[in-house]
């Protein structure tokens, strides 16, 4: 199975077990990454101009597209673990910022659930599109972090990620660290974790530092929670409804899923969600979403299926077609 590489700091009281003294891997293949994109991916890809013009479903579904063929056309595998496609050094440099960003978030998404058991990570400024974060206090500066995520028992937890194609993590990682710190409360409580996620691309490797800061900044942050999961869901019901995809209700092992087919030039994936969590996010029962969450924490299923599809905490769900 290909890896992703990591080393990890500063973790207090629950999760200091995750704190290493030498470098430790995680499973982390091509359809781990789609899946993780398509719910943490920049929401840069949704533009105003594309909603007013498209409408707000065809939109998101377009920009769903964009974020599987950025992990398909950059990253590759080999015996070593995942790594940089070559293709990635003819780009400008914009556009390599831009993939590396992106990319980051992704692996960040992946550590949050693998190692701290955040089921559902969303980006702030989709929070922001919305009306569902609010700065209740601030102090002056405009630095904040990319991520926010919930824990099925209610815990909030900050993420910064930063992605580069330098193999130098130093500057990464204290630019996150600055940014993760800015949070002091979220609903009037301290974030459980401020993860500071700094993630090395290279044509080796991939390579992330993962370090828990204090809070030293003063932003107060309250999260519309209704808000929070319609938006984090929100992408397999755009792709519903933006391609006039009837559902389709298929099980494997003990779990029935509704999903959609995404068809591309050169990938053909199904998308979808677990058939429980579909129901209750239509009913806005979001209480027993995190019962859900709760469930899934440790969920395996027959290895025969391992090369095919990628199944999330959150009851996302990935597969080959």
């Amino acid at each position: 199975m290909p890896r992703i590489y990591y080393t990890a700091g500063n973790y207090h009281g629950q999760f200091q077990n995750l704190n290493t003294t030498a470098e430790q891997n995680l499973i982390c293949r091509k359809l781990d990454l789609y899946r993780a994109m398509i719910t943490v991916g920049n929401p840069s890809f949704l533009t105003l101009e594309d909603i007013r013009r498209y409408g707000l479903y065809r939109a998101m579904s377009a920009s769903i597209f964009q974020k599987v063929t950025l992990v398909r056309v950059n990253i590759a595998s080999s015996p070593n673990g995942m790594h940089l496609h070559p293709i990635f050094e003819n780009y400008l440099s914009d556009h390599k910022r831009m993939v590396s960003y992106n990319l980051g978030m992704a692996v960040a998404k992946l550590y949050a659930e693998k190692l701290l058991n955040i089921s559902n990570l969303l980006h702030v400024e989709s929070l922001k599109k919305v009306n569902a974060i609010t700065f209740v206090a601030q102090d002056g500066r405009n630095r904040e972090p990319d991520l926010v995520g919930k824990t099925e028992n209610g815990d909030w937890h900050v993420f910064e990620a930063k992605g580069t194609s330098q193999n130098y993590l130093g500057g990464a990682l204290r630019n996150a660290k600055i940014q993760a710190q800015q949070v002091e409360k979220i609903h009037g409580i301290a974030p459980t974790t401020l993860t500071a996620c700094a993630t090395s691309f290279s044509q080796d490797r991939i390579v992330t530092r993962l370090e828990d800061p204090p809070s030293q900044g003063k932003k107060e942050i309250e999260i519309d929670e209704s808000k929070f999961y319609d938006n984090y869901y929100a992408p397999f019901f755009a792709l519903r409804e933006a391609t006039n995809s009837s559902l389709t209700t298929k099980k494997i092992d003990n779990l029935e899923f509704s999903s959609v087919d995404l068809k591309t030039e050169n990938l053909n994936l199904t998308i979808g969600i677990d058939r429980e969590v579909y129901e209750l996010i239509q009913e806005k029962n979001y209480s027993r979403v995190n019962e859900y969450y709760s469930r899934t924490k440790n969920i395996e299923f027959d290895t025969q299926y391992d090369n095919q599809i990628s199944i999330g905490m959150d009851g996302f769900i990935v597969k080959y077609m």
